[in-house]
């Protein structure tokens, strides 16, 4: 299994014993797959994504560059989730929309993302002094950045 998300879209969710290449754009991808095609050849690889159309684009540039036993999960995490529920992912599927991330009842979560780093934001880190909805998050606040103590918001 071969995880075509970003990096931080895997952090929010994937597969057991996915392979992530920790990619932060998948204009990344070619290059991450030339530097480890020789541990994929010979094996069979399926590429998933959010809903089929990276892990498709993965899979013909795969396949393109000689790694015969290439497939891809038809529809993608959110399809997978649809059909057969959660069994053998871990975490939430990240969307790109205001629901920001879906369980396998496809259902939103408290799962939030920064508006001025994009990071994501768990639901302890929502409780932080240094989250500010729309603005900053523990990841981004310049005090947390500086090491500061927040203080408690009120």
């Amino acid at each position: 299994m071969l995880d075509t998300h970003n990096a931080f879209e895997v952090d929010v969710g994937t597969f057991e014993n996915a392979l992530d290449y920790r990619i932060t754009k998948f204009s990344e991808f070619p290059e991450v797959i030339e530097r480890n095609r020789a541990d994929l050849k010979g094996k069979t690889v399926v590429s998933f994504c959010t809903g089929g159309i990276r892990c498709e684009k993965a899979a013909i540039h795969m396949k393109e560059v000689g790694i015969d036993h290439v497939y891809q999960l038809e529809g993608g995490i959110l399809k997978y989730f649809e059909e057969v529920g959660g069994a053998h992912y871990n975490g939430e599927c990240f969307v790109f929309d205001y629901r920001t991330a879906l369980d396998p009842n496809l259902q939103p979560t408290t799962t939030a993302q920064c508006f001025g780093c994009r990071a994501m934001v768990s639901v302890a880190d929502q409780e932080s002094p240094f989250y500010k909805p729309g603005e900053t998050c523990p990841a981004c606040h310049p005090d947390a950045k500086a090491g500061r103590v927040a203080k408690p918001r009120r």
